[in-house]
């Protein structure tokens, strides 16, 4: 681990290959299929369309809540308890190294894995490969992902357990969806019915499965901007603090 690049790549592969063990891994396949399963048995009717996309979105959203804090909390939070952050540091890594390789995998994995089972939604609901609700619902999830990834990684760089970090960052993201006004921008279903519902008035008017009335550009735009922004500041802040000012014992 000499050269910058390798070591990145390396720490990079041993983060995949931790997420792609069997404990791990199932919990995020077996996660993913649950998730896009209860969608679809909360159709009703015998129409498919675009529409079924927008059913039982509020469900994927809570279980990738919910594995997202457990990965997260148990890459950052847990390196602190079974001793894997000092161990790495014995090598010449740098902090920055440590931290990116580890938020930029299980980014990847977790969103990999589902993207490809939401897709399921293809063939079951009978949605065509280019409609475009379905690439507007993954980026919706997409950016669930980051803004869960956030909040899990600053609260395991203060609470330092592994346990303790699931939950507060599990309880602070599901009181956020339900303490607030259920359609802000604060909540995951309020993003997705304002993003899910701008371009469902483009690409599909005169159909409101989203929302019953039209969805503003500026309420569009503040459904991205926030768990954008909310995303690059407090893993931004986290980052400095990891680099630059925490102590490792």
């Amino acid at each position: 681990m000499n050269k910058p690049p390798k070591a990145f790549f390396r720490l990079f592969l041993w983060e995949i290959e931790n997420c792609l063990n069997l404990p791990v891994l199932s919990l995020i396949v077996a996660s993913a299929i649950l998730a896009v399963l209860v969608q679809s048995t909360s159709i009703t009717g015998f129409t498919h369309d675009y529409g079924d996309l927008y059913s039982g979105a509020s469900t994927i959203f809570l279980i990738l809540t919910l594995v997202t804090c457990t990965l997260f909390s148990h890459s950052f939070a847990g390196s602190f308890g079974r001793g894997d952050l000092k161990r790495m540091l014995s090598y010449p890594v740098k902090r920055w190294q440590i931290f990116v390789s580890k938020a930029f995998a299980l980014n990847l994995v977790i969103f990999s894995i589902y993207a490809s089972t939401y897709a399921m939604n293809l063939y079951i609901n009978a949605i065509s490969l280019l409609e475009p609700m379905f690439y507007v619902s993954l980026f919706t999830i997409f950016l669930q992902l980051l803004f869960v990834c956030a909040v899990s990684v600053g609260i395991s760089m203060l609470a330092k357990s592994e346990l303790m970090s699931i939950v507060i960052s599990f309880l602070l993201v599901f009181g956020l969806d339900n303490a607030i006004n259920f359609h802000g921008i604060s909540t995951s279903m309020g993003r997705f019915r304002n993003i899910f519902g701008y371009f469902e008035q483009i690409t599909h008017p005169g159909f409101h499965y989203a929302s019953s009335v039209a969805v503003t550009f500026e309420r569009f735009t503040g459904s991205i901007v926030f768990p954008l922004l909310t995303a690059v500041v407090v893993l931004g802040i986290v980052f400095v603090y990891f680099t630059r000012k925490m102590e490792i014992d």
